[in-house]
């Protein structure tokens, strides 16, 4: 009898050792995911200025090579062409300061504080953007989300301004 049932005992301590693999597998694949995600794609809080405002920290990637746009991504001045960095894609790091106010209707936007943080240019192309941001409150994780805009300012001088900018738990863009 000993024998009959010993080989099933090993066949499913087989199937169980498998399917505690495989699920540890997923495991790590979905850790590794996040990290990869927002280590690469974050913001940091620095201070609170008051209850409305706050000095944030962004690191988001953009752009994509011309080959795959075919140097006609945005509008240019009339013409449709292709600045790098710009836009969808991840082929550049950018970090920028800003502060993050919230208005009187809970509508938040970031003005950056470095007038050249994202160029020189009197125009940028922003992307969807999601970044992983901890709650300084309570230290839960967060989602910073900004929908694609084109972000501009009156001069060279002048910062620019990201808005629609809302907080979520779980990521809501796609960071294409």
């Amino acid at each position: 009898m000993k024998k009959i049932l010993l080989p099933y005992l090993y066949a499913i301590l087989f199937i169980a050792l498998i399917c505690f693999a495989c699920n540890k597998h997923e495991n790590v694949a979905q850790i590794t995911e996040k990290e990869n995600h927002t280590t690469q794609q974050t913001a940091t809080w620095i201070y609170a200025q008051d209850a409305k405002t706050w000095l944030m920290k962004l690191l988001f990637l953009t752009g994509h090579d011309v080959t795959v746009c075919g140097g006609k991504c945005m509008k240019l001045f009339g013409e449709y062409g292709h600045i790098d960095c710009r836009g969808f894609g991840n082929a550049c790091s950018n970090t920028v300061v800003g502060r993050l106010v919230r208005d009187e209707e809970d509508n938040y936007y970031l003005i950056l504080t470095e007038h050249e943080a994202l160029g020189d240019y009197l125009e940028y192309h922003f992307p969807d953007r999601s970044l992983f941001i901890t709650n300084p409150q309570n230290n839960t994780e967060l989602w910073i989300n900004i929908h694609e805009q084109i972000l501009c300012r009156d001069s060279a001088g002048m910062p620019f301004i990201i808005q629609d900018i809302w907080f979520s738990e779980e990521p809501e863009l796609d960071n294409l």
